[in-house]
């Protein structure tokens, strides 16, 4: 979602409301479990019982909906930009911002 839009997060259309939303991904936490276990020697062990950051998983925040005249367009260049992965050519970008806030 951000590779569009720096970290200013994505627009997506609504055809049905025919309307725009600005969609934000977030890092999202997960529980880990405390578990405890006995080992060969009968000593107790304890594992888990923490937050941790999720390799697969984000957190979509939705701001919207916003009709069509209520967006300002701004038109920019983008420089051609690579990584180990991707690819984007230069190109003309066009930027919505709310008018309202």
């Amino acid at each position: 979602m951000y590779g569009f839009n720096g970290k200013n997060g994505m627009w997506m259309y609504d055809p049905n409301d025919k309307a725009f939303w600005l969609g934000h991904l977030a890092a999202h936490q997960t529980h880990v479990e405390e578990s405890t276990w006995l080992s060969e020697g009968g000593e107790e062990n304890y594992s888990g019982g923490f937050w941790k950051y999720s390799k697969r998983f984000k957190e979509l925040t939705l701001e919207g909906p916003f009709k069509a005249e209520d967006l300002l367009i701004a038109v920019s260049k983008r420089r051609a930009f690579s990584t180990s992965g991707y690819h984007w050519p230069a190109a003309r970008i066009a930027n919505l911002t709310p008018s309202k806030p």
